[in-house]
């Protein structure tokens, strides 16, 4: 493989994680995979999308809140599942 399509590819697999409609709280920031956690001021957190629905399920404890969670989870997978095609080529 050369480096070119190596590199393009790896730049199509990290656009590949982030989401035109943000996170659900935050839709300015398109990252699915990194970003910042409402509940923490300090770094980066992973799945922050995930994260946040988590702490407000908890909270909240009602069937919506936890279908919302259920939703974050389809949304991380479908962003790496398109980002696994990209690495293996099925998709430019």
């Amino acid at each position: 493989m050369k480096v070119r399509e190596l590199n393009d590819r790896l730049m199509m697999a990290e656009r590949a994680f982030t989401d035109r409609d943000g996170l659900s709280s935050r839709s300015w920031y398109k990252h699915l995979i990194y970003g910042p956690s409402r509940h923490d001021d300090y770094g980066s957190k992973s799945f922050p999308g995930v994260d946040d629905a988590i702490e407000e399920a908890k909270k909240l404890n009602t069937a919506e809140s936890w279908r919302s969670v259920q939703h974050e989870v389809w949304r991380v997978s479908r962003v790496i599942r398109h980002a696994s095609l990209v690495l293996c080529g099925q998709l430019t």
